[in-house]
């Protein structure tokens, strides 16, 4: 995986590192297969990161399209094999991802970070949980440990601090905790209702995005304008 961000890095590909490997950096969670990026989704940004791609001789995984500037700014997702002496890594790029802002913003409030991967440009973490908002139920408590570690961090939290907090927070215990430090009373049946009802609006809110992407890339499919699965990322720009 280090090659993988040395070619970042050689090449000045802007990013962001997000989802689990970054959860996984800042504490909130223990395990991830993939290496997820927000690519910053500039044109020429995009032809370093094919380049630096094609350094480390990376293939084109299933259910992807062409990075073109059409399929990019209509939010598609971008998956690629790695190679590395502990197996392929699997690579999944969103150049725009839902539920953030523009890439700009998120990258003046990123975190660089020395692991042993090298020197990681990683999304801070008030993105990183709006990013989390998926489907997923896992992902849910995966938030509210990163919102438990933003807290942590302050010995007096602000109380702008502690109303994110209780906003983000999805385990009803957590959540009554954070009230209380604000002076609000809640009982827990009424605050695992509210939280069952957010949950569903969000997941609601994650199938309507993806789905029309999703349907998009079964009309690329159905006329064949997917990449080839194990396509060099070589082969797919010129220079």
């Amino acid at each position: 995986m280090q090659s993988l961000f040395q070619s970042f890095e050689k090449h000045a590909v802007r990013y962001l590192l997000i989802r689990g490997q970054a959860a996984i950096l800042y504490g909130a969670s223990t395990f991830s297969e993939d290496v997820d990026v927000w690519l910053d989704p500039a044109a020429a940004n995009v032809a370093r990161f094919l380049r630096a791609l094609a350094a480390v001789e990376a293939t084109a995984y299933k259910l992807s399209p062409p990075m073109t500037r059409r399929n990019v700014n209509l939010g598609h997702g971008f998956h690629f094999l790695v190679p590395d002496a502990g197996g392929a890594i699997y690579l999944d790029v969103m150049p725009r991802p839902p539920r953030v802002g523009a890439f700009a913003a998120s990258y003046r409030r990123q975190r660089v970070m020395e692991t042993p991967m090298g020197r990681l440009s990683v999304v801070g973490i008030e993105d990183l949980v709006e990013l989390k908002k998926t489907r997923r139920l896992a992902d849910y408590d995966v938030i509210t440990n990163l919102v438990a570690i933003c807290v942590g961090k302050e010995p007096r939290p602000s109380r702008v601090l502690l109303k994110w907090a209780a906003r983000n927070a999805f385990r009803a215990s957590d959540r009554l905790a954070y009230l209380r430090l604000l002076g609000r009373r809640r009982s827990a049946s009424a605050c695992h209702a509210e939280l069952l009802r957010e949950l569903s609006r969000l997941q609601r809110r994650d199938t309507s995005h993806w789905s029309i992407v999703t349907e998009d890339l079964r009309r690329l499919g159905a006329r064949g304008g997917l990449l080839a699965p194990g396509t060099p990322v070589r082969e797919l720009f010129a220079g």
